[in-house]
């Protein structure tokens, strides 16, 4: 991203004060030092680039060599900036490398960021004087103007000659004088804002990333961000799920096998006695029975192991309503991807059995490119509304944590199709 700090503050008396006042004097005086050096050396380096490219095809790697020197030169004006404007430009990136002679030649002949750093040495050569021509205008003409009643006299007929203007009297003499101090005072600090206003914008422009460009990498930024979150989330998730199952699940199945033995030895004795423990025994086995639900509603081992296919037909197998499977996967898309795919099936066929009253399902998983498409039909009676539904809400959500897409179509009295398009690249 590029940060250009004011170069001065705006006040005339205030710029005085600053240093960014001289910086910026002598940073527009050094343009023309920049044009003669640094610009020769990227006018010699694109055309190296043009005149070598040919010899790409021998694999003699100028064009790319030409490349990057250009990128190199430009750096050295962007750390300039920084130095005596305090203008942050975050640098251009040339073309990676392909590994192929011919095409690292063309993208580098064909680099937008080479051409936009040479257009900025094109046009500094024309500003260059500009600026040396305001700079003398701003600092070295008003003193020689506030000091003119002391020797006007001694030109050619006392009088000197301002243009149009004759001066050939003290008294006009004091005033051109003074109009130098107050244009010396309060314009000359402004030209060097102004200017050097400008001549940072040239370089935010032309040695920075296009603001197109900026948003482009902040977004990808924030995409792979995003998508780390989402998998870190689902490795969690995983965790949990093997707590449970490896913890938890199991002292209560050693806690229910052992009230078990203790129901067999206690036999017909104490008959009160056995009754709690056939109650603790019943409530150890619920518990074990909705922590698997739960452990299976987390992460099921199977999707980890075997995948979707697997998976899904284990849920199929446990639905109340029949359910007819297709599963095509190849090749097999992430764990997350897996995942989000798999809830959208479950909390679908869950709607399914306690909503739609229907009495046949199919649900269709495919992979087309870098695309999951999961299909889960119905044949009831229609009527689901995403806005009303928590369920469908919680699956927009999570579909669109990784730039998916979620549709249901579900007219009253036909049926319910619900349509997940993940991207799985």
């Amino acid at each position: 991203m590029t940060v250009a700090a004011t170069p001065v503050p705006r006040a005339p008396w205030r710029l005085w004060r600053s240093p960014y006042l001289w910086l910026a004097t002598i940073h527009l005086l050094g343009d023309a030092v920049v044009v003669l050096t640094s610009g020769v050396l990227v006018l010699a380096a694109v055309m190296l680039m043009l005149l070598a490219f040919p010899l790409a095809m021998i694999r003699i790697p100028l064009t790319v060599w030409a490349n990057r020197a250009v990128y190199g030169i430009a750096s050295w004006e962007r750390a300039r900036a920084r130095l005596t404007r305090g203008q942050e430009v975050q640098a251009l990136v040339p073309p990676p490398r392909t590994g192929s002679w011919s095409e690292d030649a063309l993208l580098a002949l064909g680099d937008p960021g080479v051409w936009r750093q040479f257009t900025y040495y094109l046009m500094l050569l024309p500003l260059s004087f500009a600026w040396i021509f305001a700079v003398v205008a701003a600092w070295s003409i008003p003193p020689v103007l506030m000091a003119l009643p002391l020797y006007y006299y001694r030109f050619a007929a006392a009088q000197a000659q301002l243009g149009p203007f004759t001066i050939d009297t003290t008294t006009k003499a004091v005033v051109v004088a003074v109009l130098a101090a107050l244009f010396l005072a309060l314009v000359s600090p402004l030209m060097m804002r102004w200017a050097s206003a400008f001549d940072g914008w040239l370089a935010k422009m032309l040695l920075g990333p296009s603001e197109t460009g900026v948003l482009a990498e902040r977004v990808s930024q924030l995409v792979a961000s995003r998508q780390q979150v989402v998998d870190s989330v689902e490795v969690e998730r995983r965790r949990m799920e093997r707590d449970l199952h490896d913890g938890a699940q199991q002292r209560l199945v050693s806690l229910a096998m052992t009230l078990g033995r203790a129901k067999n030895r206690l036999g017909d004795r104490e008959p009160s006695v056995r009754t709690l423990i056939e109650e603790a025994h019943s409530e150890a086995m619920q518990a074990i029975a909705e922590i698997r639900d739960l452990t299976r509603g987390l992460h099921p081992p199977v999707l980890t192991d075997r995948g979707l296919d697997a998976a899904l037909s284990a849920v199929a197998a446990r639905s109340p309503v029949p359910v007819r499977l297709s599963v095509d996967v190849k090749p097999r898309p992430s764990l997350t991807i897996e995942s989000i795919a798999y809830f959208v099936v479950t909390e679908a066929l869950t709607n399914v059995a306690k909503h739609a009253e229907a009495a046949q399902a199919e649900v269709r998983v495919t992979r087309k490119g870098d695309v999951l498409r999961v299909e889960v039909r119905d044949n009831g009676r229609g009527g689901a509304d995403p806005v009303r539904g928590s369920g469908l809400r919680g699956l927009t959500d999570r579909v669109s944590g990784v730039d998916g897409r979620l549709s249901v179509d579900s007219p009253p009295g036909g049926g319910t199709t619900l349509t997940a398009e993940v991207p799985c690249g």
